[in-house]
């Protein structure tokens, strides 16, 4: 990345949630500067703290990933977004980022293609409607963090989105698959806690629906998200904590046209 951006480059970094990946490449890139965004006030509240230290130059801006009204045109070197587009709208985003984007400026965005630790939730809603005669069908997480993969859920692609850009001025220059361990090396109790991140309003809704508390149904799921988790032996590490598989990320570096060097 470092080869493509001037010493003193400008990085945007897209839903960065609580710093990341914006400190990382701030310690490897000490002579660049970044601005680090999100939706959420919260999250860039804990990106200032996660960058204490840092000497780099570095703004944090909440903005949203389909509106960059912040930025001028053409006021970045290169941009990241780490699984950002799987939750926004992919061509509004991708349109923003164009703009703000100079001309022959890179952008690099991971999405998920495979991640086990969300199909445990389902599963384990699943089996509780089974076991408890819930009334209704066992609801979808309403978070699909798979939505750019191709997958029983998935609705659009980052090909796709720039299809549908009104100026097609962003191309894929480069695209590759990677595989990583789901690396949480947390308890039973806080990997639970964790998967419920992915499902929204849905325990205080099948309480309304069944005439019990919010706390029973999240207790009973946690019941069986812990068998489901427990069978499978090699996702619980040595010193007790849990571990979720291996998970594969689509990597996307994206061009934008007009860089002196194009072809």
């Amino acid at each position: 990345m470092e080869a493509n951006i001037p010493a003193g480059g400008k990085v945007l970094d897209i839903g960065a949630g609580p710093g990341e990946p914006t400190t990382t490449m701030a310690r490897a890139l000490p002579k660049h500067s970044f601005v680090t965004t999100d939706s959420q006030e919260p999250m860039v509240e804990k990106a200032k703290v996660r960058a204490q230290g840092l000497t780099n130059v570095i703004d944090f801006q909440v903005a949203k990933a389909e509106d960059l009204a912040a930025f001028p045109d053409d006021s970045f070197d290169a941009a990241t977004g780490c699984y950002v587009l799987m939750f926004v709208d992919v061509t509004k985003s991708l349109t923003e980022l164009a703009r703000v984007l100079k001309p022959g400026g890179l952008a690099f965005f991971t999405v998920w293609r495979e991640i086990p630790f969300y199909t445990v939730p389902k599963e384990a809603l699943k089996q509780l409607f089974a076991k408890k005669g819930f009334k209704g069908d066992a609801p979808k997480p309403p978070v699909n963090p798979m939505s750019l993969s191709p997958t029983e859920d998935g609705v659009s692609s980052v090909e796709a989105g720039l299809e549908a850009m009104k100026e097609q001025s962003l191309k894929v220059k480069h695209f590759e698959t990677i595989s990583y361990e789901f690396k949480t090396h947390t308890s039973m109790e806080q990997s639970c806690a964790l998967s419920t991140i992915l499902l929204p309003g849905v325990f205080a809704k099948i309480a309304e629906d069944n005439a019990t508390t919010e706390a029973q149904v999240k207790a009973e799921y946690c019941l069986i998200f812990e068998e489901l988790v427990n069978a499978k032996p090699d996702w619980k590490n040595n010193d007790g904590t849990y571990s979720f598989g291996h998970s594969v990320a689509g990597v996307y570096i994206l061009e934008k046209a007009g860089g002196k060097n194009e072809l």
